[in-house]
């Protein structure tokens, strides 16, 4: 097995549905197949299913893996669904290229981080977090170069308190808003006109426009697109 870079670098994400199992399995399902099939083709290795209620997916930037997980988390709330995100950078280590079972400390970061943002979802004042962004594990110790590894280099910081409080911030303000007006924030992201967004909410643009100054939709829309440079 050839060996690639000793310091090869990735941001990995791994997304949990939140309270699956109080909704109808069949149709979360077929909702959450039909939201990856709009982001496929997006990271290293777009989001798909793991185990149970479980997505993962490689990405070579924290904005990039941000975006992903911003655009899929709306396409889920508009269907009246939720998810959580873990994410790490670092190494990504590929344990069987056959079978493709990775490793590795972006991975273990993720894992952490994710059960941090659940836990810390069940604080009073904290109910609407949903992204939890672990340290860069980028110079920890017990890297395994003789192992493959995918990846780039990192871009710049996403583990200060700023990101990490905008995130939280965002997270909060998208918790708030009920499926349509989602999909209002989701048409400002992808460029939609106020009447393309409107047809396809089956609603009027002067409502569509009112959510938007209603729920703020403009400022937020501005902080993630700031997180996902």
């Amino acid at each position: 097995m050839a060996t690639m870079k000793t310091h090869a670098y990735a941001v990995a994400v791994i997304g949990d549905i939140v309270d699956s199992r109080v909704h109808d399995r069949t149709a979360l399902h077929q909702a959450l197949k039909t939201a990856l099939a709009t982001l496929n083709g997006h990271g290293l290795e777009p989001f798909h299913p793991t185990v149970g209620d479980e997505i993962q997916g490689i990405f070579a930037t924290h904005g990039e893996a941000l975006r992903a997980t911003h655009a899929l988390r709306l396409h889920l709330r508009e269907s009246g669904y939720d998810i959580r995100f873990g994410i790490g950078a670092g190494e990504i280590r590929i344990v069987d290229g056959n079978t493709g079972i990775q490793d590795g400390p972006a991975w273990w970061t993720a894992r952490d981080a994710l059960n941090e943002i659940e836990q810390l979802a069940t604080t009073p004042g904290w109910a609407g977090v949903r992204t939890g962004l672990g340290l860069d594990t980028t110079h920890k110790e017990g890297s395994d170069a003789s192992q493959k590894a995918v990846g780039t280099t990192p871009s710049h910081e996403y583990d200060t308190p700023q990101i990490r409080a905008l995130c939280h911030l965002i997270d909060a303000h998208i918790s708030a808003l009920n499926p349509s007006t989602s999909g209002t924030l989701r048409g400002l992201l992808e460029g939609e006109s106020n009447a393309e967004t409107a047809e396809r909410l089956s609603i009027s643009p002067s409502a569509n426009t009112q959510r938007v100054n209603r729920h703020a939709l403009r400022p937020l829309a501005e902080a993630m697109r700031a997180t996902w440079s």
